[in-house]
């Protein structure tokens, strides 16, 4: 069933005819596809209790939209993961980030779910993984483990919740994917979840764009809330000209605090239909637009404002953008908007917004002051390069590119920009110049911090790709990892504190009287922990442990120290 589903979704994605397309969305995407995500086999929930979420499906997030739902564990770990529906563990990892310890389980029906941030495996399955992380002498794996035959029932205990990985605290993370396609579906769509809670709007935005493409934050707009679900966000005069609108808005379900990410949206003009998403099922290859859809700017003061209009939001599933969304205001007119928003439950909430046109705003921006997008672009400023591809920007934006020597970080710097400019394709940066082997391309902020990005060391120079158009420097990160012991904890476990301020810690090592001995790296508190229980540990004796870290540019450090089991 759902592998039907995703071949509809890459039919609808692969069209170009935007009246074909809406025709599509409404008769495929909303008749029978949601139905038939709606209506598959119910899944068991993965943790006891009713469930609470501290995220939802497809919510805007910094880099992505979240490809499932986060349940919450209330404050605690250790907590029965069960399996949702009959399958086959497919793939086990375990990381310092991201997922942490993550399962994967194939089921009959097509569909792969996802549990993330576990605190362990069941017995079974962290016998075999701790065997794998000997093999490879590896706390981080990564690992295909269908050939084992593990299989679990409905209601089986896989695994224990926790707070592993790049989790901010203890939950548990879970995906319902394709397993073919491994686009994801939004779980909340398999669970019967009571919420009478209508999504929350705060504020709308109104932008306007100019001919050459160049988007301007024109006001924002406070709304006033009339009854339950009814907002009122009065009467404005825009310029004359295309005029977008972004709603800053929020979900709440109940016995939750948490803020939520909104199920679906439409942009109304009269009885015209500018703009509509539905977030049914995400790809990881969008994650590229999350800055199409929310606005960058808002974004980092708190705020998720969802833009309703863009060049490239038709290339996201569940998504229709008439004339791009943007709203066509005459001189002199008026126009009624409304915008409708919903959470999975069918609670709605409307706001209604008067424009009226006024005169047509004149160009902000010369044409040769613009890097239009649509068009490669090469940027040289001293011994700076950068290259654009034709479909790195979002929308035109002003070209600067300045590079001067400074004296206060004592290094080249080069500028792209006033304020930083997400782009939607990486650009490659490089450097000219004869660097040691330990020198960083560095993104340079206003209150002068350097943040490393991932750089190449080549002849003739240093070379990166960079995310955003901002403030470049390069550095060199001469200090060793630290490395300090902290004694013995409770459990028989001794620890840690590893860390490294500027590269970050790329690799570790722990050996226990000359072998590798499994140990535990949680970053968010800088430790590292290993267990008297591992084999290479000797009852009696005095055991050596030597702990070996390096950074990101080949710094190592080095601690040994005796303890006895």
């Amino acid at each position: 069933m759902n592998i039907f589903v995703a071949e509809f979704e890459l039919f609808f994605a692969a069209m170009k005819n935007r009246k074909v397309r809406w025709i599509y969305y409404v008769l495929v995407k909303c008749l029978l596809i949601t139905p038939l995500i709606g209506h598959g086999q119910e899944l068991l929930q993965p943790l006891r209790g009713k469930m609470l979420l501290s995220g939802n499906f497809g919510e805007l997030r910094a880099t992505h939209f979240h490809s499932g739902i986060d349940i919450k564990t209330g404050g605690r770990e250790g907590l029965p993961v069960l399996c949702v529906a009959d399958g086959v563990a497919a793939r086990v990892a375990v990381s310092p980030t991201g997922y942490g310890h993550a399962l994967y389980i194939e089921h009959a029906d097509g569909t792969t779910t996802v549990y993330g941030h576990l605190q362990r495996f069941e017995p079974r399955l962290a016998a075999l993984v701790r065997e794998m992380q000997y093999v490879r002498e590896s706390f981080k794996i990564d690992e295909d483990i269908r050939s084992y035959s593990i299989a679990y029932k409905r209601g089986d205990t896989i695994a224990y919740s926790g707070n592993s990985g790049s989790s901010g605290g203890p939950h548990l993370h879970f995906e319902v994917r394709n397993t073919a396609t491994e686009h994801t579906y939004n779980p909340l769509r398999y669970f019967r979840m009571e919420d009478g809670m209508r999504p929350v709007v705060r504020s709308l935005y109104l932008y306007s764009v100019s001919k050459a493409g160049q988007v301007r934050l024109l006001r924002s707009c406070p709304v006033k809330r009339l009854a339950a679900g009814r907002y009122d966000a009065g009467q404005y005069t825009v310029p004359a000209g295309n005029v977008g609108v972004g709603v800053f808005a929020t979900d709440y379900m109940e016995g939750s605090w948490n803020k939520l990410g909104i199920y679906r949206l439409a942009l109304v003009s009269g009885q015209d239909t500018l703009y509509a998403f539905s977030v049914d099922s995400c790809s990881f290859g969008h994650s590229r637009l999350i800055n199409e859809v929310k606005d960058f700017r808002r974004y980092k003061k708190q705020e998720t404002v969802y833009r309703c209009f863009g060049l490239y939001q038709e290339d996201l599933f569940g998504t229709f953008a008439r004339r791009n969304g943007f709203l066509q205001v005459e001189q002199d007119s008026v126009v009624e908007v409304s915008v409708a928003l919903s959470d999975v439950n069918g609670n709605v909430s409307r706001v209604r917004l008067v424009l009226k046109g006024g005169e047509p705003a004149g160009e902000t921006t010369g044409q040769d002051s613009l890097l239009h997008y649509g068009t490669a672009h090469v940027l040289q400023a001293g011994n700076w390069r950068v290259e654009l591809d034709s479909c790195a920007l979002f929308s035109s934006v002003p070209r600067v590119c300045e590079a001067w020597q400074d004296t206060l970080v004592d290094a080249p710097v080069l500028r792209l920009a006033d304020e930083d400019v997400p782009l939607l394709i990486k650009g490659r940066l490089f450097l000219q110049g004869i660097f040691s082997s330990r020198a960083l391309i560095c993104e340079l902020t206003a209150d002068g911090r350097r943040h490393p990005v991932e750089t190449r060391h080549e002849p003739g120079g240093l070379a990166a790709e960079i995310g955003y158009l901002s403030c470049y420097t390069v550095a060199e990160d001469t200090v060793a990892p630290e490395a300090v012991y902290l004694g013995k904890v409770a459990g028989g476990m001794l620890r840690f504190r590893i860390k490294d301020d500027f590269s970050g810690i790329a690799d570790y090592r722990c050996e226990v009287n000359g072998v590798w001995c499994l140990a535990a790296y949680d970053p968010k508190r800088s430790h590292l922990e290993c267990s008297l229980a591992e084999p290479p540990f000797r009852r009696g004796e005095t055991n050596v442990v030597r702990i070996v870290v390096v950074d990101g540019v080949g710094n190592r450090k080095e601690l040994s120290v005796k303890v006895t089991k």
